[in-house]
This record gives structure tokens, sequence and C-alpha cells, in this order.
């Protein structure tokens, strides 16, 4: 891997805007990315009013009234969004959706504009809602990201930073694949020079409960699969390092006994560690092995409180 020393990976940048903080946090991040030379595609979907609230006997000019409501706000956070990527070198452009003439929903006019400009990184905001709130409104990110092919960073709302440099603390979650070390490449890219790396691998206690013998020789083939896979991706992300001579940190991690997954284990460790990036490969399952085996990315991007870069197979 040439992490340090090769080109900056993302020349073309899409990010997802709207008036909600969790745009302004992703723009806040994305502004510590980027570098002279990248092409920005600063997209906001204006909605058609008939989606979002019944309309009753609105016709005429008050239907017309909401509908140019809506579009000006679209503008306007393309507006803002530029104005605050400016003076950093990129070249920055906008692309407003009016889904009153183009039709659809929001999730899929926003994955055909990707589809059709072919970004190499898309950086979305996320928020995080709770309980009743989080059925009826839904979010963006989470089914927007299963639709994408590029590598996508999604920034919590409630994230507010560091310094406006590269992340400094990176952390990777590991599962021995080679999705997970296609994950690292990107992520190492997007570090600053000096940056701290930690890597992860999450033994999942959780898989056999109550099975005995059988339990503890899982418990046991995981760990020793996790321990080879730690030294895989340690050595290769030092390997690159050889200049600044930094150690790679490793950790061989667990659920706990109860009540506990893969997701919220990362994300307690991305915590305790205080890290500023965590990254994951996805592996892009489809239909009933999804639904079977379930998504770790997925589900850490609906608890992240940490940007979050998933990547996903280099061939998809």
């Amino acid at each position: 891997m040439t992490a340090r020393n090769a080109p900056f990976p993302f020349a073309r940048i899409l990010v997802a805007v709207d008036s909600t903080p969790a745009s302004a946090a992703a723009l806040r991040y994305l502004r510590r990315l980027l570098h002279a030379g990248a092409t920005v595609r600063v997209v906001s979907v204006a909605e058609n009013p008939h989606t979002l609230v019944p309309l009753g006997g609105w016709a005429g000019a008050q239907l017309q009234a909401a509908r140019d409501e809506l579009r000006l706000d679209a503008e306007a956070a393309i507006n803002a969004a530029r104005a605050k990527l400016g003076g950093c070198g990129a070249h920055v452009e906008g692309q407003l959706i009016d889904l009153c003439r183009e039709g659809g929903d929001l999730v899929h006019a926003l994955a055909e504009a990707i589809s059709q400009w072919s970004p190499d990184l898309v950086v979305l905001g996320t928020r995080h809602h709770r309980a009743l709130l989080r059925w009826v409104e839904g979010e963006v990110s989470a089914p927007l990201a299963r639709l994408l092919h590029a590598p996508t960073l999604i920034v919590p709302g409630e994230y507010e930073g560091g310094p406006d440099d590269p992340p400094s603390r990176v952390l990777f979650a590991t599962d021995g694949s080679e999705v997970s070390l296609n994950a690292m490449r990107a992520g190492a890219r997007l570090s600053a020079p000096r940056a701290d790396w930690r890597v992860i691998y999450v033994v999942d206690r959780l898989l056999a409960p109550g099975t005995g013998p059988f339990e503890e020789q899982l418990e046991d083939t995981l760990m020793k699969s996790g321990q080879v896979a730690l030294k895989v991706a340690g050595d290769e992300l030092a390997t690159d390092d050889q200049q600044s001579k930094q150690v790679v940190e490793t950790a061989l991690i667990k659920t706990g006994s109860t009540y506990d997954d893969v997701p919220h284990t990362i994300e307690r460790d991305a915590q305790h560690w205080k890290a500023q990036l965590v990254v994951l490969g996805t592996h892009g399952r489809r239909g009933l092995t999804r639904w079977l085996l379930g998504s770790v990315a997925e589900r850490t991007l609906r608890l992240t409180s940490v940007p979050l870069l998933l990547v996903p197979p280099a061939d998809s």
C-alpha cells in the first residue's frame, strides 16, 4: 500500500446538502479534506410539497408558492455550501434537483445524481433520531448508502470536530477480508500525514450463546482469526509508514456477554479512543443474505457519533 505517497484518491466529491445542522457538520468536515485540483459538486433537492404534507384543497397559487419556497430553500443551501467551501483551492459547483419537475423521491433522486456524475467520494450528513420520530421522519443517509457504489463519508450532525486539518486519529475495523484492506487503503489516504492509526477486530461473543463447549470453541476460532487479520492489517499500515517510524496500534476486542453487538462495540471503542474518523468496508450483501446476517456497516452508521467512511468492494 502506498497511501502516504499516492495522489489524493478523491478528485470528484459529491456532497448532498439541505438547511439542517447535519449538512453544516458534513461541510465543516469536508473542508478539512479538500485540496487544490479537486472538484466538488454540491447537490440539493427541492422536494415535491405533495410528498411532505397533506395539501387537501391546496391548488393554484398556494401550491405554486409552496413549490417556490422549497426550490428557494434548496438554492440557498447550495449557495451557503459553496460559500463554506470557498478558498480551499477546489472547484465547487452546484446542482439543484427539482422533484416537482423530475418526479421520484429524495433518496432515489440523489442516487441517480450520484450514478450520473460518478464521484470518487460521496459526503452526507446524518441525524440520529430516536423512537417514534425516527420511524416517522426516517433517515436519508442509511437507505441512500445502500444504493451507492462509491466510498461514502457519513458525518453525524452532532459532531463538532477538531482543528481544520485532515483527521489525525483514524480507527479501522477489520474482519480480515480483502474488502477491509481495500477500505484501509482509502481511509489511510484521507488521514493527516502523521496520524495515529488503530486497527481493531471485534470478536462477537453472541454468535453461539449458551452452547457450552461449542461456544468456547467458536470464540477461540474467532480470536485466532482476529489475530491473523490484525497482523496483516498492522503490517500493511506499518510498511506504508516506514519513513516516520510510526507505530500502528492494533487491538482484539470482544462484544459484551449480553445485549451487545459489533456496531456498538466499534462505537464504544471509537469514543474511548477519541477517533476522528472510523473506516469500514461494506460487503454489499443483498437479499436474504443481508437480512439473515445483517449489515455491520449500516448498523454502525445508524448509531455512530464519529464521522464514518464506508468503502464498498473495489469492483462494485
